[in-house]
């Protein structure tokens, strides 16, 4: 055989090679398209402490599902279908039970669940009516490692919407959609000069819960719900005010709204009635006192 025809054929068979490498490859990318490249790493573990709210709330559907079966496996099928709803709901409502917390009712498809859980600190306790188990988040986390459910998790986390509003028609009050968010920038306890504390947390001052109410509220509910109110983010001549008013009250509320004198901020409480400002609350009694003659800016 010639050196020419050799040559040749080595030639051919290096371009074929070429190009079926290419159609390989075409078509690996095509078909992992929906998920991920060949060359993609496989996800890390789940790690207790860098959870965000929405993948802790997903992980713990998912190990609710494996773990309890039952209402859970099909709420958790429910949510990967339409995604995860999750409400926060008060106590007031769940007389029967004795965990302390606030309680999360987790939806597959908007509307009442019998699926809740609570946290008490890193222990999540898990509800199907009644109490059915607890576990802690660093056992939970290890137990959906271990049965390779990472991708599910995170997958349903994508999908989950945390403060959902789900009516209160089986659990709770007629016309309460559970309690709300308090923007975080009002949270913390603060101080007067007197020493009198502002506590403001994800959903209450004071101890009073601020809840997301329908115009289907039943008035007839006040004895129960003496503590709750009703809030809105309001922007009054340029300032951001938190427009707080409880639910049996004579009066149009009060106003929180963050304000600073140097490097220091405290909390200005206004009222909707007059306009006036009634108070500041600051970071310490020290600084309260340090700060008793700050001006704030008027909203009338």
């Amino acid at each position: 055989m010639s050196r020419r025809i050799l040559t040749f054929m080595c030639l051919t068979a290096a371009v074929l090679g070429l190009t079926a490498c290419s159609q390989n490859s075409h078509t690996d990318n095509k078909d992992n398209g929906r998920v991920s490249s060949t060359q993609k790493q496989a996800p890390k573990k789940l790690v207790a402490q860098d959870l965000s709210d929405s993948e802790k709330a997903s992980a713990i559907t998912v190990y609710g599902a494996l773990k309890y079966k039952k209402a859970w496996q099909k709420t958790y099928q429910a949510a990967d279908k339409n995604g995860l709803s999750v409400a926060v709901k008060s106590a007031t409502a769940f007389r029967y039970i004795k965990d302390k917390g606030y309680i999360y009712q987790v939806s597959g498809n908007g509307k009442e669940s019998d699926t809740f859980y609570i946290l008490e600190g890193s222990t999540v306790n898990f509800y199907n009516r009644k109490k059915i188990g607890s576990a802690s988040l660093n056992e939970l986390v290890s137990y959906l490692n271990d049965k390779n459910e990472i991708k599910n998790v995170r997958k349903l986390a994508a999908y989950t919407t945390m403060g959902a509003s789900i009516t209160s028609d089986k659990y709770g009050v007629k016309g309460d959609n559970g309690l709300a968010t308090v923007p975080n920038h009002l949270r913390g306890t603060w101080y007067n000069r007197r020493g009198k504390k502002l506590v403001i947390d994800a959903h209450s001052i004071n101890g009073g819960e601020i809840h997301k109410i329908s115009g289907s509220f039943a008035p007839t509910s006040f004895e129960q719900t003496r503590r709750w109110a009703r809030a809105r983010m309001e922007n009054i001549n340029g300032i951001d005010c938190y427009h707080v008013q409880a639910l049996n009250a004579q009066n149009f509320g009060w106003l929180y709204t963050v304000q600073k004198k140097g490097k220091n901020e405290a909390v200005a409480t206004y009222s909707v009635d007059t306009g006036s400002c009634t108070g500041s609350y600051w970071k310490s009694v020290k600084l309260a006192k340090a700060n008793v003659d700050a001006k704030f800016a008027s909203l009338s």
